[in-house]
Parts: C-alpha cells; sequence; structure tokens
C-alpha cells in the first residue's frame, strides 16, 4: 500500500507542477521585477523547523496564528481557535484540559497517551505516558502570546514522542531589548443560559541597561458555565477560574549571545461540566439542551509551573542552542461514575455477602478521584547551521526524565470517608501507580539546495525510552485472601514492572519553486508514541492482558502546494495525505478496570486547504477547510470489533470556517471589523457495532462569531464581540462509558458556548 501511494505521490507531482506553473506564469508574468504586495500583511515568522522561516516557506501543513489573530478572535484559550484551523479537532475532559487529535489520529475518547505534542517555546509540556495522563493538553491562556503553531502530520524527527498526529506550539511574546511598554486588558462579558464572565490581564517590558529586559505579564479569568443540574437544582456547572503569570529575563550582551530564562505557572479550577444530558439513540436533549443529573460534585484542578532557560551562541559556522526544563505538572478530577460502578460494585459485593456475611452495597453513588503529580526535567541541545541557501543543517541531542505519581481512588460517596462498610477496610479501588520516564534522542535533518529551483530536507531521529512502573491496588473484584489470620475481603496486590523500546523516526520533504511565491512539496515522514510497562491485574482476576503495551507507529505520504497570486493578493494552499497507523494504543476495560492495549492498524486520508484574498485596500476574505476520512483497517477484538472499516472518533469529515476583515479609518482612529462562519461536520464518538466504545454520533452545527473595534491614537482600544451569534447548540463531545451497561442512561455531551456578547477594553502604552 505505501508502495502504491508512493507511486501515486509522484505521479501527483508530475500533474500538479505545470498545472501550478500556468497559474504562477499568469500570475506573476513580471516576476521578474518584483512589484510590492498589494494590501498585505506580513508574512508570519515561525520556527516550526526549528528555524525561523516564513510560513509559507514551510514544506508541509501549518496554521499560524499571530497575535493579532488571536486578539481579533477574543481567543483566551485553545477552544476558542480550534475551530478554525484546518484539520484539528478535540474533546473536553473538563474545562481544563482536552484531548487534541489532528487529522483524525485518535483511537477512543478514552485514550491516555497523548497523540498531539505540545509545546511552550521550546519547552516540550505534559507527561510523556498514558500514567501521567499525556492525553489531557493542558489549557495555557493566550494574553501576551507571540503567535500560535498548529503543526498538521507527524513531526517525529523533531518534536520526538508524541506527535503522531501533529504538535502545537505556544510562543510568548520575548522581553524586547531597549523598549519600556505596557499592556493593560480588561474583559466582561455574558453568556446565555449562564452568567457573567470577567479578565484582567497586564504586561509590561522593562530595559535595565542596553543588554539586559524583562517581561512580566499575568492574568486572572473567571468563565461561568452553562450546565443546569435539575436534580441538584445547580447553575453555573463548568465554571473555570483561571490565574497564571509569566517572568520572563533576556541578556543579549551581544550579536553572538544570548541568554533567556523563564519562570511560568498557571492554575485552572472548574466546578462541574459543561454537559447536558443526550438520548443515544438520536443525539436529542432528555431534557433541556444544557440540563443534567448528576449524584455528586465533579470538581478539577489542572496547574503547570515551569522554569527554563535557553542559551544561544553564533559559533560562526553554527548557533549553538541549549535548552533547559523542569516543570511540574498536577491534575486533580472527580468524576460522577455512579451509573457504571453502581452495577459493577454491587454485583462483587452480593457474592461476598453470600459467602462471607459482608453487608450489601447500594447502587450509588460513586466518585472516581484522579489526583497525578508528573515532575519532568528536559534538556536539549542543538547545532544549527545559517541560513545559506546551499546546505543547511540541525543535528541535536535530547534528554528526557519523568517521575508520576497517580493515586485513582473509586469513592463509595454514600460512605462518609469514601469507604465502603466493615469488614471491608477499603475504597471500592484504590490505585497507587508510581512510574519514571526517561528518554534520550539523537536527531538531525540536512536540506540541500540546487539553486532557487528546488531543495529536499532529509530527517532522522533514533529514541531510546525507558520506564519503570509500580502499583499498589486495592479493587473489590479481586478475590479474597487469608491475612493475617483471617479472611481480606479487599486485599492489596502489588505489581512492578519495566519496559525498555528504541523507535527511529524519519523525515523526507522535497520543495519544488515554480516561482518566487509558488511552492510545490512533498513530505514523508513518520511518528511514534511511546510503549511501555502495563497495569497488570491478578491472574485469578481472569484478565489476558499482556505484561507490556508496544509503541504505535504512524507513516504520513504528503503533497502540498503554497502560493501567492496577483500581486500577493491571493495566498492560497492545499495539500493532500495519506497515513497509515500500526499497532494503534488505546484502553480496554477489563471488569470495570483500564488496560493498555494495542487495537490494530488504520488509515487516514484527506486533503487540508486554506485562503487569504484581499479585494480592496483594507478588506480580506479568508478560509480553511479539511476533508478527513479515517477507518480502522483490521479488526480490533479489544474495542468489541471483528470487522474493519469502522470510522476513527472525534475527527468530522469536514470542516470549515469563513470570514472576513475589514480595517478602516475614521479620523485618526483605527477601526476594524469581523465575522467568522465555523461549520464543524458530524463525528462520531466510539464505534458503531461495539459493545464497549459504544457508538453516538455528534451531529454538524454552525457557529458566527464577530467583533467591532477601534483603536485611538492614545494607544486605547475598545471592541465589541459576539460568539454564537444564532446560539448553536453544538455538540463537542460525548462519552459512552455508562452506555457498555444500557442503551438507555443518557449520554453526557459537552456543548459549545451559548450566545455571548463581550467587550474588551485594552490599552497599549510605549513600545517602538
Amino acid at each position: 500500500m505505501k508502495t502504491r501511494f508512493a507511486t501515486s505521490l509522484l505521479v501527483s507531482v508530475a500533474w500538479a507542477t505545470p498545472a501550478t506553473m500556468m497559474l504562477a506564469t499568469a500570475a506573476h508574468a513580471a516576476d521578474a521585477v518584483p512589484t510590492a504586495p498589494q494590501a498585505s500583511e506580513p508574512e508570519i515568522i515561525v520556527t516550526a523547523n526549528r528555524r525561523n522561516e516564513g510560513v509559507q516557506k514551510v514544506g508541509g501543513e501549518l496554521t499560524a496564528l499571530s497575535n493579532a489573530d488571536l486578539e481579533r478572535m477574543h481567543a483566551s484559550t485553545f477552544n476558542d481557535f480550534a475551530t478554525q484551523v484546518p484539520g484539528l479537532s478535540f474533546q473536553s475532559y473538563n474545562p481544563t484540559t482536552n484531548l487534541i487529535a489532528i487529522r483524525g489520529v485518535a483511537s477512543s475518547t478514552a485514550e491516555l497517551g497523548g497523540a498531539v505534542s505540545l509545546y511552550l517555546d521550546d519547552v516540550p509540556i505534559g507527561a510523556s505516558t498514558q500514567f501521567g495522563l499525556g492525553s489531557q493538553s493542558f489549557n495555557f491562556n493566550l494574553f501576551d502570546m507571540d503567535r500560535v503553531e498548529v503543526l498538521n502530520g507527524p513531526q517525529g524527527t523533531l518534536y520526538g514522542a508524541n506527535a503522531l498526529g501533529g504538535a502545537i506550539k505556544y510562543v510568548t511574546t520575548p522581553p524586547k531589548l531597549g523598549e519600556t511598554s505596557a499592556k493593560i486588558e480588561l474583559d466582561g462579558s455574558a453568556t446565555d443560559h449562564a452568567g457573567t464572565n470577567g479578565a484582567a490581564r497586564a504586561a509590561i517590558n522593562l530595559p535595565i541597561g542596553q543588554d539586559l529586559a524583562i517581561r512580566l505579564d499575568g492574568n486572572v479569568e473567571h468563565d461561568t458555565g452553562w450546565g443546569h443540574d435539575t436534580a441538584r437544582g445547580l447553575d453555573h456547572l463548568g465554571s473555570a477560574d483561571v490565574v497564571g503569570g509569566r517572568l520572563q529575563v533576556l541578556y543579549q550582551p551581544d550579536d553572538k549571545l544570548e541568554i533567556r530564562l523563564s519562570a511560568f505557572a498557571q492554575r485552572s479550577k472548574a466546578n462541574g461540566l459543561d454537559v447536558g444530558f443526550y438520548n443515544l439513540s438520536n443525539s436529542t436533549p432528555v431534557a433541556g439542551a444544557y440540563d443534567q443529573q448528576y449524584a455528586v460534585n465533579q470538581p478539577s484542578i489542572t496547574s503547570v509551573a515551569v522554569l527554563s532557560g535557553t542559551i544561544s551562541y553564533d559559533l560562526g559556522f553554527a548557533k549553538a542552542v541549549s535548552v533547559t526544563s523542569w516543570q511540574r505538572n498536577h491534575g486533580y478530577y472527580q468524576t460522577d461514575d455512579s451509573v457504571f460502578y453502581g452495577v459493577i460494585v454491587p454485583i462483587y459485593a452480593s457474592v461476598y455477602t453470600a459467602y462471607f456475611g459482608a453487608p450489601t452495597v447500594g447502587a450509588s453513588p460513586y466518585s472516581l478521584l484522579v489526583d497525578t503529580n508528573t515532575s519532568k526535567v528536559t534538556q536539549e541541545v542543538r547545532l544549527q547551521s545559517p541560513s545559506n541557501h546551499t546546505v543547511e543543517w540541525v543535528a541535536g541531542f535530547y534528554y528526557d526524565h519523568e517521575y508520576t505519581g497517580e493515586l485513582v481512588d473509586l469513592l463509595y460517596t454514600a460512605s462518609p470517608n469514601g469507604q465502603l462498610p466493615a469488614p471491608y477496610t477499603n475504597y471500592p479501588f484504590y490505585g497507587w501507580l508510581p512510574s519514571h520516564y526517561t528518554e534520550v534522542a539523537g536527531f538531525g535533518d540536512v536540506t540541500g539546495y540546487l539553486g532557487d529551483i528546488f531543495d529536499m530536507t532529509v530527517g532522522v531521529r533514533y529514541s531510546h525510552q525507558s520506564q519503570a512502573y509500580g502499583s499498589d491496588i486495592s479493587w473489590i473484584g479481586i478475590l479474597p485472601v487469608v491475612q493475617n489470620g483471617g479472611i481480606a475481603l479487599d486485599p492489596t496486590y502489588s505489581y512492578e514492572s519495566t519496559s525498555s523500546q528504541g523507535v527511529w523516526t524519519y523525515l523526507f520533504n522535497p520543495r519544488l519553486h515554480v516561482s518566487k511565491d509558488v511552492m510545490v512539496y512533498g513530505k514523508v515522514s513518520s511518528g511514534f508514541r511511546p510503549g511501555g510497562p502495563n497495569f497488570v491485574l491478578p491472574a485469578s482476576f481472569g484478565s489476558t492482558v499482556p505484561s507490556t503495551f508496544q509503541p504505535d507507529k504512524l507513516w504520513n505520504y504528503e503533497i502540498g502546494e503554497k502560493g501567492s497570486f496577483f500581486d500577493h493578493r491571493l495566498t492560497f494552499n492545499i495539500d493532500g495525505y495519506d497515513i497509515e497507523w500500526t499497532n494503534i494504543q488505546t484502553t480496554q476495560n477489563v471488569n470495570g478496570i483500564n488496560q493498555l492495549v494495542n487495537a490494530g492498524n488504520a488509515r487516514i486520508q484527506g486533503v487540508e486547504s486554506n485562503f487569504v484574498l484581499r479585494l480592496v485596500q483594507g478588506l480580506s476574505l479568508t478560509g480553511a477547510g479539511a476533508h478527513t476520512v479515517a477507518r480502522l483497517t483490521t479488526p480490533a477484538p479489544v474495542l468489541g470489533l471483528a470487522n474493519a472499516d469502522d470510522r476513527l472518533p472525534l475527527s468530522p469529515r469536514w470542516n470549515f470556517s469563513v470570514g472576513a476583515t475589514y480595517r478602516f479609518d475614521v479620523g485618526q482612529t483605527r477601526a476594524n471589523a469581523s465575522i467568522t462562519d465555523t461549520w464543524t461536520g458530524q463525528r462520531t464518538s466510539g464505534y458503531q457495532g461495539s459493545a464497549t466504545n459504544v457508538y453516538y454520533s455528534l451531529p454538524s452545527y454552525n457557529t458566527v462569531n464577530a467583533s467591532v473595534g477601534a483603536t485611538l491614537a492614545s494607544g486605547l482600544e475598545l471592541s465589541v464581540y459576539v460568539r454564537n451569534l444564532f446560539n448553536s447548540k453544538g455538540q463537542l463531545s460525548a462519552v459512552t462509558l455508562n452506555n457498555a451497561l444500557s442503551p438507555l442512561f443518557p449520554v453526557p455531551v459537552t456543548l459549545a458556548q451559548p450566545l455571548t456578547g463581550g467587550i474588551t477594553l485594552r490599552y497599549n502604552w510605549g513600545g517602538k
């Protein structure tokens, strides 16, 4: 299959090149005499390939959102821009974290390992393993971000593990030498069906002498929730409070040496979930669209603290860069699992009642508590050659060590302390799961140029991962044992395991420059996600899950075009790809406990495109869209699937956004108006025909956002915005765990933010 597609790729290149040449020739008849861009904005400079280059020069699909773009969207978190990025989809675990899928690379809504790598500047954020809940991507606040880069497709050679589907890089605004400036921002809004939101944000840049500068920013946010619990009479469920700040120091004594130190911390606290209860059969609400009924509270807290230091020195023949970081990630989540465990736990308890005279255990309520702490140290050292357009190269070394302590308790909340009644001595489930992860990797790429016509990048990375895992668990489903002369109904079971694995990843990226502004490229790239030791239960429990699970790997075959036409009035990019995904990692629930397994293989094919059209001075139209077909190519018994061809969850077949922005002057006041229409197609949660990963259809939905703003000569900005103008009740994601027991149980569905109107007041002072 790979050979067949590689042949098709070459044929497509041969076909597309003359066609693109014709369009380029028509648009650039005077290419030898460059003309000034008409009504164009400066091209965003990105660091996707570990060097500074224009976004239109990167040989792959890349969405770059500048600070101006984020402010125009009034985007404060990932959810505010995600639907406008082609090929990007997500599931909201809670208001503080998301599971992110790019190009359909997601096996289930319950997977524990991340398939998208997350970066803050050059620092990888989050746990690399399933035991640290690596799939739960942290929601960074976007205030004072220089840009966000979303890289579609595997980035295994430069970004290493967990970049199967792609990578998202949050790039902060750096300190600026010789500049005194400040920015203050106040935001207030109201959400239909909910309440009011508010935020205060500030940043200051201070020079200290000629070669030192500091930048300090902070933010406090409150977002109201729109969930309504009709059983307990609670409103504003899903509300979240965020506090964060960042301190950066830049020291640059000359043109060769640059030292940048950074300290960042953010804490997000949420109360409940933004969900409504929906019918499994027809995807309609059980009662009101935002109504839910839970037995217990579901708080969540996530926090990240990062210290990093980046040193770069120009050696002449290359720039040496060292990036050192320490971080601590903490996640605390409580979820109401009364329905699922309210069936399973009483079944086990009834057996012990019959044989040992233990008391009966009620069907409700049960709360699952997960408390995870990960400490992570990383070191990257690399050499980067100058950009000479002859031979350019990058070579480096990467080291990562992580320790994760994960506490998992299933609480019987009918009891004051969460424990089962005597003679039980513990919770229905108790688990202490410590683990260590170490990764050592070497990587490099070389780009060779044939004049200004053709260049090709070849990259490789070898990564070796070692893991040690232990568990101390007690579960009512484990058979009683004789202990201290008596019968222990909930004995503690201890287990330890290690694993050691090595993985190669590759990149082949040819680029043909049809003209100065038009490029056709091909890309063959690979990525992986680490395997590791498994969560093994006693043999008496009847589990046949192996003691280790393997890395899953992915190959991506891609062809694309990037170009600017008609004196840069039109920018148009398009690409097509074919992905082969093997040994897919997922979770398998065995008698109430999730275990890590490899499920089979999948194939994902798609097309992505985006454009910017500048019609007249100040008026521009934008658009982006993707078509994704993601299906299993083998049976997946662990998912309850005996046949191939089942659709992968989360990703829509189609998604697109179109928008218009108009900038104009009124006297000395600069004004702007924008509107964006985003359409997200039908998606799935689970798989059709699976009794364990139950299928739910998430209908397509449409949202319209609009804003009007003005900037005075004094630097004061005022903008008015509306999100979800027509109050679409978009269904973002769903969890069907309970429906493995019965299709009649309601499905908790995470909903898009209802109609929200707000005002932002921003003041910029100083600067150059």
